[in-house]
């Protein structure tokens, strides 16, 4: 092998050892620039859990609030009230008042269907 071969070829691995190292810095500087990117968007969805948790909490508290007794709202505990007192509060029969002893299973539906 001539020594201007040699010369060459040492030129040629210096070369190819320099563009690797450029290579490796960028590598680097890119890995950095996603773990970074991975760390704050852990911290937001972290933030968002929790204000999801909030608001669902606060939803739910608010829901059993409008309901009173026997996990009713309100305006089915006042349709119950009208119906306690002897009418219908179904669509088919509403304001009619319902005979001694009956029951309409209409109003019953209405009422207590969706328990």
């Amino acid at each position: 092998m001539a020594k201007t071969d040699v010369f060459g070829e040492f030129m040629n691995v210096s070369k190819q050892a320099a563009d690797h190292a450029a290579k490796l810095a960028q590598l680097k500087d890119d890995v950095t620039a996603i773990m970074e990117q991975n760390a704050e968007l852990r911290m937001e969805n972290q933030h968002l859990r929790e204000r999801v948790e909030e608001l669902t909490n606060r939803d739910n508290a608010k829901a059993a609030e409008l309901r009173g007794a026997g996990g009713m709202t309100k305006s089915k505990q006042n349709l119950e009230k009208i119906y306690g007192e002897g009418y219908h509060v179904c669509s088919k029969f509403y304001g009619q008042h319902l005979e001694a002893g009956e029951s309409c299973a209409f109003c019953l539906d209405i009422l207590y269907g969706d328990r």
